[in-house]
């Protein structure tokens, strides 16, 4: 094993789940250095912190003719759009998977249980803040004992997720992972797992939502999303309507003078991302309307600002630290 066991071949193996030579470096410590790529004991450390940190089964990574393969997943959920593509995630959910089990043991904290209904949680955030936006929401879920980070660290071309949820030992973590930006969106995508939890909808395992929409299918996404809606929008859900306006301005100047002063208890952000969800030809139009409105659009640092500050670092390797750094952001 020691005379062909190289860097290179390595990399020809993980290349067949997608993983390619850049994004396998990430996964190696800051003092690798490529000299140490021909020396057999080296790569076999390398490979030991590839295959630790990317989830990868070592003894199929390391032995000659054996296929590579991703340490096996816990019983998982999954949640999939009206797609005519049925392939799953499974590389996303394999190298999320990890991350949230290195989370989990940066932290000590225990699951208390949910109440079952959204207008419950909504007052309990609102007896400690002004209005549930992410900040209140993610104060609610540590509270509770629910880990959430951010995590989007994926090769390029990987089919991704826009959360997953996975039970550890005595906690569930939530990792958010679209794309978008704005803190409403992460808000309302993070009301939607916390309403998968307080409904039940996942007791062991994992859960992986592959998109959130809003015209699912799929019993528990539509309660899950009317979940988030009433714990954003209490009742005001479709508050605006069908009313067209003629430009996201017009739409931003309605809601900064009509809709902030009568429900000063609701985000306003949360009620033009209402309005876009309920007019999908007007979707563009209020993501423009909440640029103008200069909400926030550091959804992810927010999210990983609070994880970082929860986390004991002290916990973790010099390695696993570098690591988790690098792919949260921190």
């Amino acid at each position: 094993m020691t005379q062909t066991l190289t860097m290179s071949a390595l990399y020809k193996k993980l290349a067949t789940l997608g993983l390619n030579k850049k994004y396998i470096q990430s996964g190696l410590p800051s003092w690798w250095d490529d000299e140490l790529n021909e020396k057999p004991f080296a790569v076999l450390e390398g490979a030991g912190y590839i295959a630790d940190n990317f989830n990868i089964d070592l003894k199929s990574l390391l032995t000659l003719g054996e296929e590579v393969k991703f340490n096996p997943s816990p019983q998982t959920k999954f949640k999939q759009h009206n797609s005519k593509n049925k392939e799953h995630p499974h590389v996303a959910q394999s190298l999320a998977s990890r991350v949230a089990e290195l989370i989990s043991y940066g932290i000590n904290i225990e699951y208390k249980n949910l109440p079952n209904d959204a207008q419950t949680i909504r007052e309990e955030i609102l007896s400690n803040h002004k209005t549930v936006n992410l900040e209140s929401l993610l104060d609610y879920c540590w509270s509770k004992g629910i880990a959430v980070g951010y995590f989007n660290h994926f090769p390029k071309k990987t089919k991704k997720f826009a959360g997953l949820i996975q039970w550890q030992k005595t906690f569930p973590v939530i990792i958010l992972s679209a794309k978008h930006t704005h803190r409403t969106k992460f808000t309302f995508d993070l009301a939607h797992e916390l309403g998968h939890l307080a409904l039940g909808h996942l007791q062991e395992g994992i859960l992986i939502d592959e998109s959130l929409e809003f015209d699912s299918k799929d019993d528990e996404e539509k309660q899950a999303n009317q979940f988030a809606v009433k714990l954003l929008l209490n009742k005001y859900d479709n508050y605006l309507g069908n009313n067209k306006f003629k430009n996201a301005e017009n739409l931003a100047r309605y809601v900064r003078n009509f809709v902030i002063p009568k429900l000063p208890n609701i985000e306003p952000d949360a009620v033009i991302l209402n309005y876009g969800w309920h007019n999908k030809n007007c979707f563009r139009q209020a993501m423009a309307a909440l640029n103008i409105l200069e909400v926030s659009t550091d959804g992810q640092t927010v999210i990983n600002d609070y994880l970082a500050d929860k986390l004991d670092w002290d916990m973790f390797s010099d390695e696993t630290y570098e690591y988790l750094e690098k792919v949260l952001g921190v």
